[in-house]
């Protein structure tokens, strides 16, 4: 579902379906719900594309932001990916992060804060 989304949208902004770019929408549809970090996408896409440079997937990455597409943050000094990209809770604990979708509790942080919420992460104990 979000693969289609992507491409649609890339096609429809002007982008070039590229082998790489494909492939980069394809690691993302399969390793999206795991928040994976640049060098473990990097890493998926070497082996496809070897020479492929982080600077290469930064700037894609950039661009399916851009387009709506997905949402960075950081953990533990790494960049993640997050393909949710309605207002949400990400529930961290060892590294892993679960979505949580709920929002009474989304509405009442932007009440508080007097902002929209896009992403809230909570580190768990």
């Amino acid at each position: 579902m979000w693969k289609e989304k992507a491409i649609r949208r890339l096609k429809e902004s002007g982008y070039k379906l590229t082998p790489q770019r494909l492939k980069l929408v394809e690691i993302l549809e399969r390793m999206g719900d795991e928040h994976p970090s640049l060098k473990d996408v990097l890493g998926e896409i070497k082996v496809e594309f070897p020479t492929m440079s982080f600077s290469t997937l930064y700037s894609n990455v950039l661009t399916l932001k851009e387009l709506g597409l997905l949402e960075l943050f950081s953990l533990d000094g790494e960049t993640r990916l997050e393909l949710n990209t309605e207002p949400h809770i990400n529930l961290i604990s060892g590294g892993k992060v679960i979505d949580l979708n709920d929002p009474e509790i989304i509405e009442r942080i932007r009440k508080k804060i007097g902002r929209n919420v896009k992403l809230v992460n909570v580190i768990l104990d």
